[in-house]
């Protein structure tokens, strides 16, 4: 968090008018403080130069048209921040701001060497107090700020051999003084949250601002990127071959869970939660659909205190039991080592230039915010004597503390506050206020000066140095009077671009096209063979049921809804009842839909019904909920999910937005057109699964869930129709065939011809209708074949049952299930669809039992089973 304080005349503040040539011009700095764009003689610094001149091509229409299609990008991708407010998350679209942070190349090259240094220093800082503790011995810093301290964990004293890195990713927030030199504001070790968002910042400005982007010379991300995987592929102990490297995340629920699935899907990490592992023998596995599978490497985004209920806390459901002795035993590296965030603590700052010079036997190279500790008498006095002008923090972070800005305080709480200091003062120490610099936002009709807060990321080589990204990710205030910068106080982000200084005639020729191209390893490289994770199989079996359910129930409200605008005659009106009876499945208790004393529908009844089944958030089986929950369960599968697919499911939440706010009446057009909106959307979103889709075991799972939904909805259906007191009419029949959406094959086959037989046969029996029955429970017996299971027992229970469940309606007709209504046995008709409907149930009982309960072995690899 960055704190700034410094002041802006009214002069300053007033809005000018801005002309669409030059609003680029209408920039003015806050005095007193070092501005990133402009000098104090009111001239851009030589690093923004090629980014004004591409500032002033661009009229202020062209530049708002791409600021509103920049929003569209972010609210299509899904790119959230979870803001929390009263403990509860919400989910808010991410801010960014179109103008980029300019880094000239030598404040980079500046930052990598400055920061290297410090992030040996905290390595070195952690291994001894995790370690021989000789800085402890020797009484050079008090034991209140190690043993006092919860970050400190006890349960990682001596968790490394000696030798290995704490950290292998190193983060710093930093920003410019009053003079333009750089402080470190604080350290970030233990969760270095940011790079995924500072890689999505830049993605979306190559998307905006492609021309400016390359005129500039921004350096790319990719090779950092390159480096940062080699990195976590080196890592591993076992297999550097092929290593399995897992991102470990707290779930949909945190801040940054979107960057944990940016992640885990562009870097090829498996992102996992604490349910989807288990600790046997002192290693690491994950639970997959193919049995356990070790885990070499885990990047952590769960801070340390909730990894391990067995040693850390207790009460942790976050974490996994027995992960810390699979470190201690050496079968498991996890980066950043567990108890990192001991580094982070506030009061460290104090001590860290004698640490450096002690044992570095250097000076710092970039000084930290300058930081007193009150636990040590002459500190206290000197920070009580300065308390109107300082920021009192924590000794230790706390995420339920505040700090406290001397400035803002009255006397009386100034008073307060030092009481509690002089009370407990290892509680509390003092920081300097940082005069942060400023640089440029767009606020929607010209630039102003915001505070900002850079974070940068490094991460560890082979040769025991670091590499700095060539970018980051900048945290602007929300507004120029602001003290702190946060994005969760409603910051805004910026991506960083680092531009050369002096742009060599090389770099500004183009590249010579003509220059002999890089020779082509042709050997195939080996393919990585990871089963899916059994909660992401879940995910995905659920994921197709819901968006089958959802289909379903959008067709049959349509169908009931046209059928009772289309037909006036109560007679032909009361054809709609066996659809009405499947959309009450879910009411608390059968409702009367006719009026008894004339024998008519109570159409007022039917709306009420009509109105629960599409958009009632009390009823589980209404449109709108089951929508919702088609949202809810891809936030927990978007790194598996396609950028089309996942712009499909965007489009799904807003309808179940528009839905809720929906004033349902069947003899309203606004319903129909909704359901209308409703079936092409979930008709675009599975046919981009089914088109774009690879057909591996996350294609399978999702397959066998839509099959077993409209298998089990289609035969309660037809149960409804063929079972239910109603007699089957050509309006039934015509209905039930517009319902299933076979129409015009219908005709093509038996022309105007109505046949409750040919109707039953198409709907039950045809195996090349997709929405038969039979063609539900071929599919399901053809993709079981493709599960680890099929390898190791050619008999196993789930394929017997689904064979059973296709013998059981293959070796049925239409025929035979007419004579049961011709005999007034509609009982038996009856039987055969509650049977089917049973064992589709059951199958689906047996997938869930069979592959996400953790319960099997790990089954042996064929070359015959789909991975991912």
């Amino acid at each position: 968090m960055l704190c700034s304080v410094y002041s802006m005349t009214s002069s300053q503040r007033q809005t000018q008018f801005v002309s669409d040539s030059d609003w680029p011009d209408w920039y003015q700095t806050v005095g007193g403080c070092y501005d990133e764009y402009l000098t104090d003689s009111g001239q851009p610094r030589p690093h923004w130069t090629k980014l004004k001149s591409c500032l002033n091509s661009i009229s202020l229409d062209v530049w708002n048209r791409r600021e509103q299609q920049l929003k569209r990008l972010i609210e299509d991708n899904g790119i959230t921040y979870n803001v929390y407010s009263h403990s509860h998350p919400a989910s808010s679209d991410w801010a960014m701001d179109m103008i980029p942070f300019m880094l000239p190349e030598s404040d980079y090259r500046y930052l990598e060497s400055a920061l290297s240094q410090r992030a040996d220093l905290l390595n070195v800082f952690l291994e001894d107090f995790y370690g021989r503790q000789t800085i402890l011995q020797n009484g050079h810093v008090d034991p209140f700020l190690v043993y006092a301290n919860p970050a400190f964990n006890r349960a990682c004293h001596g968790l490394l051999a000696k030798g290995e890195k704490y950290l292998n990713i190193y983060a710093a927030d930093v920003a410019r003084s009053s003079d333009g030199k750089w402080w470190v504001v604080s350290d970030r070790v233990e969760a270095t949250s940011g790079l995924g968002y500072a890689l999505d910042n830049r993605l979306l400005l190559s998307r905006i601002l492609p021309n400016t982007l390359n005129h500039v010379g921004t350096k790319r991300l990719l090779p950092f990127v390159g480096d940062f995987c080699k990195q976590m592929e080196n890592l591993a102990k076992f297999n550097r071959h092929n290593p399995h490297i897992a991102l470990l995340s707290p779930g949909p629920k945190n801040e940054t869970y979107y960057e944990h699935s940016f992640l885990a899907r562009n870097l090829g990490f498996t992102l996992a939660e604490g349910a989807d592992l288990t600790v046997r023998n002192n290693r690491l596995y994950m639970k997959t659909i193919g049995g356990t599978q070790q885990i070499d490497v885990l990047l952590r985004r769960v801070d340390s205190e909730w990894t391990d209920p067995l040693e850390m806390r207790n009460d942790s459901l976050l974490g996994v039991p027995g992960l810390v002795n699979c470190v201690r035993q050496g079968n498991l590296k996890i980066t950043n080592a567990l108890g990192s965030s001991f580094a982070e603590t506030p009061a460290n700052l104090a001590f860290l230039p004698w640490l450096a010079h002690n044992y570095l036997s250097e000076q710092l190279e970039i000084p930290s915010v300058a930081t007193w500790w009150c636990g040590q008498p002459s500190e206290r006095e000197y920070v009580l004597d300065r308390l109107d002008s300082l920021v009192i923090k924590p000794t230790f972070r706390n995420y339920n503390s505040r700090s406290y800005f001397g400035p803002d305080l009255s006397g009386k709480k100034l008073d307060q506050l030092r009481a509690d200091i002089i009370a407990r003062p290892g509680n509390f120490c003092g920081q300097e206020i940082l005069r942060s610099s400023t640089t440029p936002v767009y606020n929607g009709t010209r630039l102003e000066p915001r505070p900002y807060l850079l974070r940068v990321f490094l991460v560890s080589d082979s040769k025991g140095g670091w590499k700095m990204m060539p970018g980051g990710f900048a945290r602007c205030a929300p507004d120029t009077d602001q003290l702190c910068v946060s994005m969760q106080t409603g910051g805004g982000s910026k991506d960083v671009w680092v531009v050369p200084d002096a742009p060599s005639e090389a770099e500004i020729k183009p590249p010579n096209l003509t220059t002999r191209p890089v020779e082509l390893d042709t050997k195939l490289p080996e393919r990585r063979h990871f089963d899916l994770p059994s909660r992401t199989a879940n995910n995905l079996f659920w994921l197709g049921r819901y968006i089958a359910r959802a289909e379903i129930q959008a067709r049959l409200l349509r169908t009931t809804i046209s059928l009772l605008l289309e037909e006036q005659l109560p007679n032909i009106q009361r054809a709609c009842l066996p659809f009405c009876r499947q959309l009450e499945r879910s009411l608390p208790a059968p409702t009367v839909l006719t009026d008894p004393s004339s024998g008519q529908l109570n159409s007022v009844q039917i709306d009420a019904n009509i109105k629960s089944a599409l958009n009632d958030p009390a009823n589980p089986d209404s449109l709108v909920k089951i929508l919702s929950s088609i949202e809810r369960i891809t936030e927990s599968l978007k790194d598996r999910l396609s950028m089309d697919s996942w712009k499909r499911i965007q489009t799904i939440r807003q309808l179940a937005s528009s839905a809720e706010r929906l004033e349902v009446s069947i003899y309203d057009q606004e319903s129909y057109d909704f359901l209308e909106s409703a079936l092409e959307h979930l008709g675009s979103l599975i046919g981009d699964i089914t088109e774009n889709m690879m057909r591996s075991q996350s294609w399978i799972f999702m397959q066998m869930g839509r099959h077993i939904e409209r298998g089990i909805t289609t035969a309660q259906i037809l149960d409804e129709v063929f079972h239910s007191q109603e007699e089957l009419s050509e309006t039934l029949l015509r209905r039930i065939l517009d319902l299933s959406d076979c129409s015009i094959t219908y005709r093509r086959r038996y022309l105007d011809n109505l046949n409750a037989a040919a109707v039953l046969d198409m709907l039950v029996f045809d195996t090349t209708n997709p929405r038969s029955l039979i063609f539900q429970a071929d599919s399901l017996r053809e993709l079981l074949k493709k599960l680890p299971h099929a390898t190791t027992d050619s008999r196993h229970p789930i394929d017997t049952y689904a064979t059973q469940l296709f013998s059981q309606i293959g070796m049925t007709n239409s025929e035979e299930l007419l004579e049961y209504l011709a005999d007034d046995e509609t009982e038996r008709m009856h039987d055969f669809f509650a049977a089917t409907i049973e064992k589709f149930t059951r199958l689906s009982v047996m997938v869930e039992t069979d592959y996400f309960a953790h319960t099997q072995a790990i089954r042996p690899r064929t070359r015959s089973i789909i991975t991912e």
